[in-house]
């Protein structure tokens, strides 16, 4: 997904329990295609830049956002979770994470046998 520049408002900021903040910001009124780029972001990890005046090429990191509070496996549930969710849904997501952790311990061991 490409990165996406908004003129907003910065609201409000709020501290939660482990130590994160929300930060709370509105937009001038989107066009119907606008909401969608905004939309398609959502639940996503990535960098959040604010400036009262334009960013300057070397303010704009380079290297990937990586999101410290979650697990890897916290992380790989919530991916196959999206990838259930695109996929329509079908069954429950219980049976659908177990399953699909099953498929890579078993390509994992193949791999192991594959090196003996």
């Amino acid at each position: 997904m490409k990165p996406i520049q908004l003129q907003t408002t910065f609201e409000g900021a709020s501290h939660r329990k482990d130590g994160s903040m929300t930060l709370r910001f509105s937009t001038q009124e989107q066009t119907p295609e606008e909401k969608l780029i905004v939309l398609e972001y959502l639940q996503s990890f990535g960098w959040l830049m604010f400036s009262p005046n334009r960013f300057d090429e070397f303010d704009i990191p380079n290297e990937q956002a990586e999101d410290k509070t979650k697990s890897s496996s916290k992380r790989l549930r919530a991916v196959l979770f999206l990838l259930w969710k695109e996929k329509g849904e079908q069954g429950d997501f219980e049976v659908y994470y177990r399953q699909q952790m099953e498929k890579a311990i078993d390509t994992i061991k193949e791999k192991l046998n594959e090196t003996n």
